[in-house]
């Protein structure tokens, strides 16, 4: 048995519930019979700085430090990586940002980087460090330090990974919970893998092939959750729930049929061209009260030059017919895009305006960033001098903690994009004030939707953090 600990260094936004792809890792080493512990430095309520940080992980004594890195910690992680030196045995790095360059992390200290889903990894290292560092093992996505590197392949299996639930015990609810008692459960993923190629998107730790849960798996998960814990309301984090439709079906249905689960609610993701109107009733009736469209601009060429794969007219009909269910209605748009002038921006802006009535939220804030493994960074970073960005603490901009100002506060506060100052794509003045006038314009009307509302539905995550690995 070795002794683990899970690190996710702070992130400029703060999460209000453990990292669901940390709960994997860790339910996947309490399920072999590790001993673990995870230390969320990003947190709502952690208050901690890195010296209680180094302190709490030398007094835990791993034999195994993991850490999780985004793009927006990285830089953070290596900084805590060196300072926890020669505490273990081994230190892997793993999470969306060494997915996308292993050898980045261990040309910054790190023994080894795991990319892609890291369940299966991180068990065989786990093992490894047990058995006194003999007969490494020789899987796909492992980078060593010492350049030995095999390519990632996703899982085929889903059912076999450990429900993230048994990871609770691992975290401690006071830095998510007022008065930490309560279970904050981090959401489901009920499939992985997204079959868009959109040019700005960063989820690439599931990659690109689609593949899911099934139901009975899935709803066996939702009881133990509202049985064990009393959740009622479950977040699906996937990044197309609807893309398939007879999936989608035998989901539903199964949510309707269990006992437990009568009277729960769930809300989630979905291009606005993955679904129908007879979905969203199926959807309905089967406990779904929210979903999250992602459309990114009204400017049919910027679709097209985007890859996102649908028109305006996809998300007008999905959102006419989530709100003709009773749901609450989230619209993802985003602005600066290379290329996209005052006009561009402007069909945006008027879009966002013809939909309001119907849509309840906008995501907040939304200027475009250049994140590492896109076709737009790859493409631009060196025309325009943003390469390795993140390792630039000028560049990391911590904000307001939320759960700290309240909803409405934070929604003030989100009515200035700080990614616009940082201008990654030189951005003209009459481009730079559209697009603050759009990100005004979200923030706004967000603003006069919590007012409507007692008890708003809570706002997307950040992409980054949405995923699993």
């Amino acid at each position: 048995m070795a002794r683990v600990l899970l690190i996710l260094p702070r992130l400029p936004q703060r999460m209000g519930a453990p990292y669901l792809g940390q709960q994997y890792i860790a339910a996947s080493l309490l399920r072999d019979g590790h001993e673990v512990r995870c230390l969320d430095l990003a947190a709502t309520r952690w208050t901690g700085t890195d010296d209680d940080a180094e302190r709490m992980a030398r007094e835990f004594a791993p034999d195994l430090v993991g850490m999780t890195l985004f793009t927006y910690n990285a830089a953070r992680g290596y900084a805590l990586a060196r300072r926890l030196a020669g505490l273990a045995r081994l230190t892997v790095a793993g999470g969306p940002h060494v997915t996308v360059d292993p050898r980045e992390p261990v040309a910054h200290g790190f023994d080894v980087a795991v990319a892609g889903e890291g369940e299966q990894a991180i068990v065989a290292l786990a093992r490894f460090v047990d058995r006194g560092l003999n007969a490494r093992p020789d899987l796909p996505g492992l980078t060593w330090a010492d350049g030995i590197s095999r390519p990632y392949v996703a899982l085929d299996d889903l059912n076999a990974l450990a429900y993230p639930y048994e990871s609770y015990g691992c975290f401690d609810m006071a830095w998510y919970s007022p008065d930490g008692q309560a279970v904050v459960p981090g959401g489901l993923m009920t499939s992985r893998g997204c079959p868009a190629r959109c040019t700005f998107c960063a989820n690439y730790v599931t990659g690109r092939a689609y593949r899911w849960r099934t139901a009975d798996n899935v709803v066996a998960e939702m009881a133990a959750l509202a049985e064990r814990h009393g959740v009622r309301h479950f977040p699906f984090w996937d990044d197309a729930f609807t893309a398939l439709r007879p999936r989608l079906n035998a989901l539903c249905d199964a949510i309707a049929a269990r006992p437990e689960l009568d009277g729960a609610t769930w809300s989630c993701i979905t291009p606005g061209n993955m679904v129908k109107p007879h979905d969203l009733q199926r959807m309905r009736r089967a406990g779904c009260v929210a979903i999250n469209f992602g459309l990114e601009s009204g400017d049919p060429q910027v679709l097209r030059d985007i890859q996102k794969g649908q028109r305006p007219d996809n998300v007008r009909a999905a959102v006419a017919a989530a709100k003709a269910e009773g749901m609450t209605t989230i619209v993802n748009f985003m602005f600066g895009f290379p290329g996209e002038g005052v006009e561009q921006l402007q069909r945006t802006l008027d879009l966002m305006i013809e939909l309001s009535e119907a849509t309840d939220y906008f995501n907040t804030r939304g200027v475009l960033v250049p994140f590492p493994g896109t076709a737009i960074y790859d493409r631009h970073h060196a025309e325009y001098g943003f390469t390795r960005w993140w390792l630039d603490a000028q560049r990391i901009v911590d904000e307001p903690n939320a759960f700290e100002l309240g909803a409405e506060a934070a929604l003030r506060e989100s009515e200035v994009d700080p990614t616009l100052a940082l201008d990654y794509f030189r951005y003209s003045d009459a481009v730079r004030d559209k697009i603050a006038e759009c990100v005004r314009f979200k923030a706004q009307h967000n603003q006069r939707t919590i007012r409507r509302f007692s008890a708003p539905t809570p706002l997307p995550a950040p992409a980054e953090a949405a995923v699993a690995g």
